[in-house]
């Protein structure tokens, strides 16, 4: 039951007065789990939930089996607090302005976590863009680790003419928390490189991020004063 005669309803009059702004996460989950959870304690439970991830960005990335390892939480309330992630995913997306710039190494990282945000599979990306690093299109590219190389390769080319596109940024996830990139990472990463500049067009790098850290692959395997055309790469890690 409930500690306090009331709780719940102050707790809602509290966030309808200032719509969530005053509100930290765990207050946020404590509020949406009063919808799956009707006469427990769910401050508890978001506390247990914000201590077992760290993070809403991580708690986006795990599964509805790991939110139940949470004490507290069911199967109702797992799949309530991964559909509002999905909805809060969308939204970023829908938001997003027609036109955006990616300018830098933080611009690239931000782009990429909204695309895979939720994700519990390996997610590729390709954004393409002009000379001016103007997104022009975003596409999905491959679930799962990267393994067929060419055909991929051959896709993102595709891709690139059809989009006349200058410049491409590859990205994907690693759900797992790690962000070490593989040998087979580096070793398509420096191929993707090569094929596209064959065709003109820019591989301004190649990231991977998982929620919160992330590992640009061709910062290490190149010299950073390269200069692209019309890219200065210097600028660009910054």
């Amino acid at each position: 039951m409930e500690t306090h005669k009331g709780h719940r309803k102050r707790t809602k009059q509290k966030y309808l007065s200032s719509n969530g702004a005053d509100f930290c996460d765990h207050e946020i989950l404590e509020l949406l789990l009063f919808y799956s959870i009707p006469r427990k304690n769910t401050n508890e439970i978001a506390h247990r939930l914000e201590e077992r991830f760290g993070s809403i960005t991580r708690m986006a990335e795990a599964s509805v089996d790991e939110l139940k390892l949470v004490e507290g939480i069911g199967n109702n309330s797992a799949i309530l607090l991964k559909i509002i992630l999905s909805l809060a995913k969308r939204y970023a997306k829908e938001i997003k302005p027609e036109s955006k710039r990616i300018a830098n190494i933080e611009d690239a990282v931000t782009h990429a976590n909204s695309n895979t945000l939720g994700a519990t599979r390996e997610l590729v990306y390709a954004t393409f863009m002009d000379n001016s690093l103007n997104v022009l299109d975003t596409n999905l590219i491959a679930v799962g680790a990267i393994d067929e190389v060419a055909p991929l390769i051959r896709s993102i080319i595709e891709l690139c003419v059809l989009k006349r596109a200058t410049a491409v940024l590859l990205t994907h996830n690693h759900p797992n928390g790690c962000v070490e990139a593989s040998c087979a990472d580096v070793d398509f990463t420096t191929l993707l490189e090569r094929e596209l500049g064959i065709i003109g067009v820019n591989l301004v790098e190649h990231i991977i991020v998982d929620g919160v850290s992330y590992n640009p692959i061709l910062k290490g395997i190149r010299r950073i004063n390269d200069i692209y055309d019309h890219i200065d790469l210097n600028e660009f890690y910054v």
